[in-house]
């Protein structure tokens, strides 16, 4: 039930979510490895988690990256990948090819990891995923994005059988705080999620640092596999 001297990964450490992730499994005593695609934020990661913390370059589309990102790993014991991309394709306009990073990201990039990592998580460990709650109220206009989230919980219930006793959960976030929604929203983004914020039961939207602590309650709790835990300020009751 607890993280120290633990080693935690975190595929698409870089920011967000899984910067504070990694932040947060720190804080409680784990060694945390991070990755990105972006050196700007990865830099900043490594400034962030401070000398303790490994950061290193890696797509998570990237199968042969994947693989030896893992195999230059002695061992770990929690694997968390967030790496996901929101391709908008209203009524499947765009050409087919653009749609590909919705799926090669977010569901390929996870059977990567799962695949690689597996062989080397520690007894007591655990792999979580993080899907969305469009698996559950699909978003409109983004139905490859939808379907990679859908993908990656049935991939995980399937996984938590065929790995087992490894741990396999996924988490779900609402709306939460990221640069994710930056370059989605550009200029209204302030003003659009303070709007979808107002909609919901808690009247604002998560902050990664939220849902970081979920991640951590599915990493520690040795009687927890195979579920989708939803973090949404109650994003689907309305």
């Amino acid at each position: 039930m607890s993280l120290q001297n633990t080693t935690v990964v975190v595929l698409g450490g870089s920011s967000g979510i899984g910067l504070a992730t990694a932040r947060a499994a720190q804080a409680q005593g784990a060694n945390v490895i991070v990755t990105g695609r972006q050196a700007e934020r990865l830099a900043n990661a490594r400034a962030v988690l401070g000398a303790g913390a490994q950061a290193q370059m890696l797509d998570a589309a990237d199968e042969a990256g994947t693989r030896a990102f893992f195999d230059a790993l002695p061992a770990l014991d929690h694997l968390f990948i967030t790496a996901g991309e929101l391709v908008l394709d209203g009524k499947l306009a765009p050409a087919t090819e653009a749609l590909h990073p919705a799926m090669d990201t977010r569901f390929w990039g996870a059977v990567y990891a799962a695949k690689y990592a597996a062989p080397k998580v520690r007894a007591g460990g655990s792999i979580t995923f993080m899907s969305g709650t469009a698996a559950r109220r699909p978003l409109p206009g983004a139905a490859v994005a939808t379907a990679s989230c859908g993908a990656v919980d049935a991939f995980a219930r399937a996984l938590a059988v065929d790995l087992a006793p490894i741990r396999v959960n996924t988490i779900q976030p609402g709306y939460t705080d990221t640069p994710l929604f930056d370059g989605l929203f550009g200029a209204q983004r302030d003003e659009i999620l303070a709007a979808a914020g107002a909609r919901l039961p808690v009247g604002r939207i998560g902050r990664p640092e939220e849902i970081a602590d979920a991640v951590l309650f599915l990493m520690k709790n040795g009687f927890v596999t195979g579920i989708a835990l939803v973090v949404d300020g109650g994003g689907l009751l309305v």
